[in-house]
């Protein structure tokens, strides 16, 4: 029986989301189309990879499983740094009207973002009804 609960890493992944929105509509008011979604892109290529990391790393957990935990985290890392070059890559070659400086700006804030809010969740990893069994049990 497995009473541990995942941590809500979602909530990086939505606060990166509404981090990119801020940015993107910030950049449009005040400087413009290209500048936007140049910053909208870097957002992107912060969060999406981000995407892919928690549902790689958070796929196992408990101590049976300690040994697909750990790959599943070197999956989601390894395949995280794959995807944000291939993105970067992509957007460098195929898009012609690019604020380059957008792009990375908009990338860096919204990785910042992801960094602040992983150290702001709270987290138990027991659920409390089954600390409210063990505290009965005894």
């Amino acid at each position: 029986m497995n009473n541990l609960r995942p941590p809500p890493v979602y909530k990086v992944i939505v606060a990166q989301l509404i981090a990119t929105a801020f940015i993107t509509a910030i950049s449009l008011l005040f400087s413009g189309s290209v500048t936007a979604y140049s910053a909208l892109l870097g957002g992107l290529i912060s969060a999406l990879p981000n995407s892919y990391f928690v549902l790689q790393a958070f796929k196992y957990q408990g101590a049976r499983n300690a040994d697909k935990v750990v790959k599943s985290f070197i999956k989601g890392e390894l395949g995280k740094i794959a995807i944000t070059i291939v993105l970067f890559a992509l957007s460098f070659t195929l898009i012609t009207n690019l604020s380059e400086l957008a792009l990375i700006l908009g990338f860096i804030t919204t990785h910042f973002v992801g960094v602040m809010m992983s150290g702001l969740i709270s987290y138990s990893p027991t659920s409390e009804k089954s600390n409210e069994k063990s505290v009965e049990l005894k």
